[in-house]
């Protein structure tokens, strides 16, 4: 006999009559905020990472959390935005500290002399760059199971994670009004491409943002409504201290 995947186990268990549990949403977490659980991210599969293995090829998307792979294409809800200052450790890429913008003192540093680049940012305690990134929360409306996930792309991904705020911005909805974030589905990308730090390697990088389906009222009240406000919280609290994350990213 086949055994269920935990997709088909967890939709079958939606469509069962739980009226009995009515008026008792969410009991029995009230203590249980963001720093008591595992972050779940929405990850890219780096060369030579700890993730990357047989069942989470290079180029595609992974949970962090539970390690299931999405391929190289994953529908996602953006539920909600926020823009952070990331610090790195240069020895292995790996982030050591998220603060609001100006949440800490920073030092800016111009290029090298004779080389190209733009200023950047140095935490003036511990000599690490300061990064400002973005991070997303998403729901993945193909498996609700999985729950929210927090999507941060690092800076090879930053141009395209633009373009897709500058679409997101753009969204209206049929009767004309601006659309809110979590109005359509969007299908994200990722691709193994040539790393331009690194000649004759490549990286894993955030591609193409499409459009997809927009959010209709039964996916609204299951999979959005219930988050809204649990989720906005969460992302404010990914800056009151470093949660896990995905592997780093090889620039």
């Amino acid at each position: 006999m086949a055994t269920k995947t935990a997709n088909a186990a967890a939709q079958e268990l939606m469509t069962e009559d739980m009226s009995f549990m009515d008026g008792m949403e969410g009991q029995g977490f009230e203590d249980m905020g963001a720093n008591a659980v595992a972050a779940s991210f929405l990850g890219m599969v780096q060369p030579d990472s700890q993730a990357q293995d047989e069942d989470n090829p290079v180029g595609t998307w992974h949970n962090s959390a539970t390690g299931r792979n999405y391929g190289n294409t994953i529908t996602v809800i953006p539920v909600a935005f926020r823009v952070i200052w990331s610090e790195r450790d240069p020895a292995n890429g790996r982030t050591v500290g998220r603060y609001p913008v100006g949440g800490i003192p920073v030092e800016t540093r111009e290029p090298p002399k004779g080389k190209k680049g733009y200023p950047k940012m140095y935490n003036p305690d511990t000599g690490n760059e300061v990064q400002e990134l973005f991070v997303y929360a998403v729901t993945l409306p193909e498996y609700p199971e999985d729950g929210v996930l927090y999507f941060n792309p690092t800076v090879s991904s930053m141009k395209t994670a633009k373009a897709w705020n500058s679409q997101l911005k753009g969204q209206l909805l049929p009767n004309g009004a601006q659309a809110p974030i979590f109005a359509f589905q969007w299908d994200l990308t990722v691709d193994s491409v040539p790393n331009p730090q690194k000649p004759n390697t490549n990286i894993t990088k955030f591609v193409k943002a499409t459009r997809g389906a927009i959010v209709n009222k039964e996916l609204f009240e299951e999979q959005i409504k219930p988050k809204l406000a649990a989720t906005k919280q969460d992302v404010l609290a990914l800056t009151s201290g470093v949660l896990d994350e995905p592997e780093a990213d090889p620039e």
